[in-house]
């Protein structure tokens, strides 16, 4: 027997209108609820709706849940746009204050940092209360790792933090301002890559462009506005965030070639790639055992729970 949903809210985060082969419309949906839960829906016939859904809009749902490729859809029967709901309660967010993330990261890069051009490019930084405003918000990607509110600054902090502890490992060969740099910066052109307003989704200049160069034009217009700002520093950090992918076949135009941006890339993957883990954990709700197969990372995932 279908289980019902009726009456329950929930925020359309993705849509795809199209028609079927006898030629009637419907819907395939991506809901979220204020738990930031998400839920598969397809609605046939979907011009008997009163409205025209977007992304974005807050509705009311009815449907049947049943199972589609071992997953549960919602069998959508009727939609209502609901008014003076506020979309921003649905979005996923993290479970950390983002204050007390900011304030964590902006300690420990003026801790660590010494070099004084360094220290006004952070300055510059820091005292941006546009750039720090959505570094607070903005997810550090649409659908991955860190696909949440406050996912950007959250990443970036573990990758500093990450960054701390290897760069003392490696002391003896390795600049630990510069990899601290290139770990607060390595994806801060998502700023400019990834919307917040309907759903997450990306802007035009990040389709275009992509965050890496979004990234080092951020960088560029600090370093230019230092007197001084030495043209290798710079281009070492642009490096980092240019070759942070690691290959080319993920996105990087440069394959790291200091050691400063291979441990930048290693760092950064195995944070994202754990957050990843955990996600699908959370989301299949799975304590102990498999996950059902994902096709991006092309495995299932077992959950042991430290039980042996």
């Amino acid at each position: 027997m279908d289980l019902k949903v009726r009456g329950s809210k929930f925020l359309i985060f993705e849509i795809n209108k199209s028609v079927t082969k006898d030629n009637r419309p419907y819907i395939k949906v991506i809901l979220m609820d204020k738990e930031g839960n998400t839920y598969n829906g397809i609605m046939f016939d979907s011009n008997k709706l009163k409205f025209d859904p977007v992304k974005g809009n807050v509705v009311e749902v009815e449907a049947n849940i049943q199972q589609y490729n071992g997953q549960p859809q919602f069998k959508i029967t009727n939609m209502a746009l609901v008014e003076g709901e506020n979309r921003f309660d649905f979005f996923p967010k993290t479970e950390n204050d983002v204050d007390n993330m900011f304030n964590e990261i902006k300690s420990l890069m003026y801790e660590n940092i010494k070099n004084e051009y360094l220290l006004k490019l952070l300055n510059l930084f820091f005292n941006d209360n546009e750039i720090v405003d959505k570094f607070k918000v903005v997810p550090a990607a649409k659908n991955v790792h860190h696909a949440y509110i406050g996912g950007l600054l959250e990443h970036t902090l573990s990758v500093v933090k990450l960054a701390i502890i290897i760069a003392e490992y490696y002391s003896k060969d390795v600049d630990k301002e510069l990899l601290l740099i290139g770990a607060l910066f390595h994806d801060i052109g998502k700023l400019f890559e990834l919307s917040v307003d309907e759903s997450f989704d990306y802007t035009e200049e990040g389709k275009l462009l992509g965050h890496l160069l979004l990234g080092i034009e951020l960088i560029n217009n600090y370093a230019n506005r230092i007197q001084g700002f030495p043209k290798r520093l710079k281009n070492l950090i642009n490096h980092m965030i240019a070759s942070h992918h690691g290959i080319l076949e993920y996105g990087s135009p440069k394959r790291p070639k200091t050691k400063e941006a291979l441990l930048l890339h290693y760092i950064d993957d195995m944070d994202a790639k754990l957050n990843t883990f955990k996600s699908l954990f959370d989301k299949e709700n799975i304590e102990e055992g498999w996950t059902s197969y994902d096709r991006l990372l092309e495995r299932q995932l077992f959950n042991h729970n430290s039980k042996y």
